[in-house]
Formats: structure tokens, C-alpha cells, sequence
């Protein structure tokens, strides 16, 4: 099923709850192909993104100055993104509490909401870690 022939148009009625989750696709549905500009785009913001995730996880002392210019920069990067996510959420016309990703190599727009996609949720028993100690313990 393709992500427009859920009914983002339809009119709610006054006093009616309309819920963005009950239209989510599953992980992995392909909403649209990228253009050219949004893989560039998405590119050069992931690889930001990572450069600034390598600096957070590296363990060192900033000055007050240096953190500073930091804290800019990473200002700078979430405002850059959200513009360009913005942007795309909009051209696609789907709601912004979905979570989607750009294939920056091929360019499909495919949806990511962190679910397990080999697990099938109507038919999956919770894992009780519990029990399998107890089981543990037995042996």
C-alpha cells in the first residue's frame, strides 16, 4: 500500500480525535522516491550528524569558549535538518510524528519506526526474562 492512498484529506468533524498512528505504515514502506537535490541534501546532513555524534561520544574537557562554539554548531546542524526534513515532510504531505529516512544511495523515502519488521506483532509473545533465569537456575 502506497502512503497516499491513506486519506490524509478527509475533513474531521468538530469534537472528532483524529490519530496519526492509525494510518503508520509499517517499517519500511517506500513513500516516495528522493529527488536528486534531497539525496545530496540528506547525505551531507547524515555525514554532519555523524561527525557530531563522534564528538559527543569522545570523552574530553571544553573550555567554556570552545563549548560555545559547539553548542552553535550543533544548533546550526538541528536547524539545517529541520528545515530540510520539514521540507520533505511537507512535499509528501504525511504527518511529522512519523519517523522516515532517505536511502542517500538509491533515493527511495522509506518509513522507520524503530519496530522490529521479522517480528509479527499480532502473533508475538512477551519475553519474560524472569522465567528464563528461573530456567537457568534449574540447570
Amino acid at each position: 500500500m502506497r502512503h497516499d492512498d491513506y486519506e490524509f484529506d478527509e475533513e474531521v468533524e468538530e469534537g472528532e480525535l483524529f490519530n496519526v498512528y492509525d494510518i503508520l505504515p509499517p517499517d519500511g514502506t517506500i513513500l516516495e522516491m528522493a529527488t536528486a537535490e534531497e539525496m545530496v541534501r540528506a547525505a551531507e546532513l547524515e555525514a554532519k550528524h555523524h561527525a557530531l555524534q563522534r564528538i559527543q561520544d569522545s570523552n574530553f574537557q571544553l573550555s567554556g569558549v570552545t563549548f560555545k562554539e559547539l553548542l552553535t554548531e550543533f544548533e546550526r546542524y538541528e536547524q539545517e535538518s529541520m528545515e530540510f526534513w520539514t521540507g520533505v515532510y511537507s512535499r509528501l504531505r504525511i504527518p511529522w510524528a512519523w519517523t522516515i529516512r532517505i536511502d542517500v544511495a538509491n533515493g527511495p523515502i522509506h518509513v522507520v519506526n524503530d519496530r522490529d519488521i521479522f517480528i509479527d506483532e499480532e502473533n508475538f509473545e512477551e519475553y519474560d526474562f524472569d522465567d528464563f533465569i528461573d530456567e537457568e537456575d534449574e540447570d
